[in-house]
């Protein structure tokens, strides 16, 4: 009984220790400051209506990329994704 304890008492460190890194706040900044810089991308590519963007996580920073579909051509999407990497 006292190890099933001491064991939920480590795992519960772990996780709250793994929440509360620096690394998850600073993800949390990188989303927000695409997230506001998407839509003056989209504008400056000439992407005036819906629009379809991935998010994801490579090496420790957050990548937003539009794709192409209905609406948005591959060169439009190309010039906003430019426009995220600057």
């Amino acid at each position: 009984m006292t190890f099933k304890f001491f064991a939920m008492g480590l795992v519960t460190s772990a996780l709250t220790a793994c929440v509360s890194s620096g690394e998850s706040s600073s993800v949390n900044s990188e989303w927000k400051a695409l997230n506001s810089k998407r839509p003056q991308c989209a504008k400056a590519a000439g992407i005036t209506g819906p629009y379809s963007v991935a998010t994801e996580y490579y090496g420790g920073s957050v990548v937003q990329v539009f794709e192409p579909g209905p609406g948005v051509s591959e060169a439009q999407a190309a010039k906003a994704n430019a426009c995220m990497k600057a």
